[in-house]
């Protein structure tokens, strides 16, 4: 056996922890844990090694998480947990930690995974150039991914606290009906899996006292029921949107990678919604528009990927 790596995918809702043997993920070795369950990050790192792989002792042990880091702290947005790097390496005995957002997880992933794993949504004329990540899950968030192969550089960002973008009349009703309700309308109060619910109680005139539709039920009644497929319609627009502020930004000639569950949840109804309208919609920029692709990520272990590139250019760059 090689060297040995702990990695985790701290999430607003789950932690996933895996091992990893000379940079290869050990796919047997992934175990989820529900944080409504855990005391903290420490913790469930513990149990594992514990549980899961007794004697296994790890060189260095890298987490990503779902809000921002600073240095060698990382805090979720979404759930009231800090963690540093010395509590790492003190939970899993190794001598390196190393915390990254989620979002630099993702960025340092596509340089290794399979072709297989992209499902293409637009297809743009331009092939080479800088690439975006974006998620949509518990929260939402993007990254830019600067750079190819081994060498890449992933900026933090904390895309989705910035203002609701007001496409049409009728987003511009929900940006004032989430402002009235939040103090502030934030694009993760429409582009998450709560912000689904926020759109159907919206369209549906819910008071603020009672319970939010869940994006499960919501998805699951699209036969029976119109503002269930108005939602989807709304949130898909936005998030059209959205990207294609992002790929104005950021330039992405590389293409936009689509992640988190909620991405995947949608991934039937891109191609009958307003995804792409709303996505090219930029006025005289329309036409440039063209040449960015859109890609869905289908492998549910890119993060853990990324977590294992991570720790990879550490090595290399004191080498």
């Amino acid at each position: 056996m090689g060297k040995e790596y702990l990695i985790a995918d701290v999430g607003g809702t789950n932690t996933r922890v895996a091992l990893a043997n000379d940079g290869m993920l050990q796919i047997n070795s992934i175990k989820r844990y529900h944080n409504a369950n855990q005391s903290g990050v420490a913790a469930i790192l513990k149990d594992y090694l514990r549980t899961h792989a007794p004697g296994r002792h790890p060189s260095a042990v890298c987490i990503d998480v779902a809000g921002p880091v600073s240095g060698s702290q990382g805090q979720l947005t979404n759930l009231d947990w800090t963690v540093t790097t010395n509590q790492l390496c003190e939970a899993s005995g190794a001598k390196r930690g190393a915390i990254i957002n989620d979002m630099q997880a993702q960025g340092l992933s596509l340089s290794h995974l399979p072709a297989g794993a992209f499902r293409n949504v637009i297809k743009g004329t331009a092939q080479i150039g800088n690439r975006i990540v974006v998620n949509v899950g518990t929260g939402f968030n993007s990254a830019v991914v600067l750079g190819d192969g081994p060498k890449l550089t992933v900026p933090g960002s904390e895309t989705g606290h910035v203002n609701l973008p007001a496409p049409s009349p009728e987003i511009f009703e929900l940006h004032q009906y989430l402002a009235g309700r939040f103090g502030f309308a934030s694009t993760e109060e429409v582009l998450s899996g709560r912000g689904l619910g926020h759109v159907y109680a919206f369209l549906s005139k819910h008071s603020a006292s009672e319970p939010l539709r869940s994006p499960k039920h919501i998805i699951e009644n699209l036969n029976g029921d119109p503002l269930a497929v108005k939602s989807i319609a709304i949130l898909l627009e936005v998030f059209g949107c959205v990207c294609g502020n992002l790929a104005l930004t950021h330039l992405p000639f590389g293409g936009i990678y689509l992640v988190g569950g909620m991405a995947q949840a949608l991934a039937g109804h891109y191609p009958e919604s307003p995804f792409h309208s709303a996505f090219t919609a930029k006025g005289r920029f329309t036409e440039f528009m063209s040449q960015f692709s859109v890609f869905l990520v289908q492998d549910d272990h890119a993060a853990l990927v990324g977590c294992i590139a991570n720790l990879q250019l550490y090595e290399n760059n004191i080498h």
